[in-house]
């Protein structure tokens, strides 16, 4: 736990030393040297990130699993994973050697911390809160078990940037490709186009109705569900769990937004987007927690409030305000990090204890 506390206060740190990198906005205007103090922090950033996911030794209760599955593909057997992630696995495996499992956890470990990396530093108006809310949320130190899903998630963080340029094609296209890692990547495009979409108050009743109907039809959504993923069905996944702490949290963020929506969100197209992931988000966790994939889906949608509350809290004008807010939402989150740091010794987790190649 010392060295996930410690890792997090060291980066973001660093993450302080990042200013005025916000794509949204003119870098013509940053200084040479504020460029070069970015470029330099950002690469230690991405590096103690990397080692630390990259070097780790039987981490995650699904390492092994992974291990053995990373053998049975060199095979040629059959494996529940999708082709594109097997392909990596094959590549990796080729340059060092059958059963050379370490390399090819290195390999993901680096891939997926760049694309979170590059999201925050892209599309974050505030790179070290963004930075603070990514650890803190547990989404970088949950990307140590569940390697597909993790990077098929930071990828999507990435992808945004795409679907706010304009590049559909490009956008569409790293779906697609995404997909051949976790299919449930797949899901990115409506959610991601329905969020772009400028909805109004007469909309509101049309999607409550639409929430309602995921909890009465949930029979035929688990068999639409369980055609995509057979093998989930009865599993240890499919537990019909509420995870009440998402629904609180999602509902905090929209309480927040809310109560300065005139000021940060009402004009700012990107801000409405990340408005509506989260809505999104708590009607996934409220209303399809039935789903073995509920987590995982909810998670593509409300991520993004790494992005809207610093952004957020930037814009409030009166100081005072700004600095509660910031003061509050920090406490909140630490908080829930060591709340979640704890959670990481259970056996179905297994994150901690932290071994690496290095050290026990």
């Amino acid at each position: 736990m010392v060295v996930y506390i410690f890792v997090t206060l060291l980066v973001v740190l660093l993450g302080v030393l990042i200013k005025d990198n916000f794509i949204y906005t003119d870098r013509a205007q940053i200084s040479d040297r504020q460029k070069s103090i970015n470029r330099v922090s950002l690469f230690f950033v991405y590096f103690v990130l990397a080692f630390l996911s990259g070097t780790r030794v039987a981490v995650g209760n699904d390492y092994w699993v992974y291990r053995d599955n990373f053998k049975l593909i060199a095979q040629q057997r059959v494996v529940s994973s999708e082709i594109g992630f097997n392909g990596i696995v094959k590549l990796v495996q080729w340059f060092a050697g059958y059963d050379n499992y370490k390399p090819v956890f290195f390999v993901f470990s680096a891939i997926t911390v760049f694309f979170f990396v590059k999201a925050l530093y892209d599309q974050s108006e505030w790179f070290a809160a963004s930075l603070f809310l990514l650890l803190a949320n547990g989404f970088y130190f949950s990307s140590l078990n569940t390697v597909r899903y993790y990077l098929a998630f930071a990828i999507a963080l990435f992808s945004i940037k795409l679907l706010w340029q304009e590049k559909h094609l490009a956008f569409l296209l790293l779906i697609l490709v995404t997909a051949t890692i976790h299919k449930t990547f797949l899901c990115v495009i409506p959610i991601y186009y329905l969020a772009k979409i400028n909805w109004k108050k007469r909309d509101i009743p049309f999607v409550a109705v639409a929430s309602v109907l995921l909890l009465v039809l949930k029979g035929y959504v688990r068999k639409i569900m369980f055609i995509i993923y057979p093998y989930y069905e009865g599993t240890y996944l499919d537990d019909n769990h509420i995870s009440y702490i998402n629904i609180l949290k999602a509902t905090a963020v929209l309480v927040f937004s809310v109560i300065y929506y005139k000021k940060a969100i009402k004009g700012s197209p990107i801000n409405r987007f990340y408005f509506n992931l989260n809505i999104g988000a708590l009607i996934v966790f409220s209303c399809l927690w039935y789903l073995p994939e509920t987590t995982r889906l909810g998670y593509y949608l409300s991520a993004s409030n790494i992005f809207l509350i610093p952004s957020i809290i930037k814009a409030i004008d009166n100081r005072k305000q700004r600095i509660f807010w910031a003061v509050v939402i920090g406490l909140a989150y630490m908080a829930f990090f060591l709340f979640y740091l704890r959670s990481l010794y259970a056996v179905n987790i297994r994150i901690l204890p932290y071994y690496n190649l290095f050290f026990a």
